[in-house]
């Protein structure tokens, strides 16, 4: 399930489909669904797999040995969010100064956190991209513009997903709306993670058992 929060809170919840059709998706970015495109393969019949390069068939025990020397088959699939994601996430908030917002993403090594309100609910997302509009250049020194907030600098709408969504719907949500990061959001509206696309490619560097293509 994902779901939309802005300043008012959380404004839809449902699936992915559903939330194409009340989200306008670039046409330029949309990503054909991966979902779709393995659905009428043809599957490798039990006791071989198919090499990806001309179709050959690669016998079971070749496959075993290989997860064997890679360790592969000690470690459980990836189906879900919150078996990738990032935790406890550091976040801002609404009424902090854009100085004091740019000093904190310094000091993380982050791009991109969520804001949340003073009732610790998500109500948007800050980049570093979002801080530069505040950048002044005065007699070459530079300077961000006093008396700014995050509230004012923030993208006031935020996509959101279920800890039990799917990893590959994530992918695909990030890919159709450009997102750099998916906040996880419980049932109670409570920001209790977050995934980056960082975070999909070191898991398929580093866990092959992720259920990406199944």
């Amino acid at each position: 399930m994902f779901a939309i929060y802005d300043i008012q809170g959380r404004r839809f919840r449902d699936t992915l489909e559903n939330l194409r059709k009340v989200e306008k998706i670039n046409d330029g970015g949309r990503a054909r669904s991966s979902d779709k495109t393995y659905e009428g393969e043809q599957r490798p019949t039990p006791g071989t797999t198919r090499a990806e390069s001309g179709g050959v068939p690669v016998s079971n025990n070749a496959v075993h040995a290989y997860r064997e020397m890679l360790r592969l088959n000690r470690r459980e699939p990836i189906f879900h969010a919150s078996q990738l994601m990032r935790y406890p996430v550091s976040t801002v908030i609404m009424d902090m100064g854009i100085l004091a917002a740019q000093r904190y993403f310094h000091q993380q090594g982050l791009r991109q956190m969520p804001v949340l309100s003073a009732e610790q609910r998500i109500v948007g997302m800050l980049s570093v991209e979002d801080l530069m509009q505040y950048i002044v250049i005065d007699d070459g020194h530079v300077r961000y513009v006093e008396g700014k907030r995050v509230a004012d600098a923030m993208s006031q709408h935020v996509i959101t997903a279920d800890p039990v969504s799917d990893v590959r719907r994530i992918a695909q949500a990030m890919l159709e709306y450009h997102l750099h990061s998916v906040p996880i959001v419980d049932e109670m509206d409570t920001l209790i993670g977050i995934v980056a696309r960082s975070d999909i490619l070191r898991a398929l560097m580093n866990d092959p058992p992720l259920n990406m293509w199944s």
